[in-house]
């Protein structure tokens, strides 16, 4: 849905410029993601979880959850990097 999306940007976004080397050009998806873009700048619904700040929000969890949240697929970890990660030694 349209909504998560704005969501998602708005927590973890903008799009990179990587992430125009996924989609065709003429894909539809493009005017969608330039509008939920511009409806958050012009809104101010930029909430960037990497700045979030909560008693129940270890800054490990955030660094964490930030490093699997990257828009573009390929700045992901891979799960082979993900299982090596300090986040799950203690796991």
């Amino acid at each position: 849905p349209n909504h998560v999306l704005v969501k998602q940007i708005s927590f973890f976004g903008p799009f990179p410029l990587s992430y125009f080397d996924l989609l065709p050009k003429e894909d539809e998806r493009w005017e969608f993601i330039g509008d939920a873009t511009q409806y958050i700048i012009d809104n101010q619904k930029w909430k960037p979880f990497a700045k979030a700040e909560d008693k129940e929000l270890a800054e490990e969890d955030r660094t964490f959850i930030c490093k699997i949240m990257k828009l573009d697929p390929r700045d992901r970890p891979t799960a082979k990097e993900l299982l090596q990660d300090p986040w799950l030694r203690d796991i």
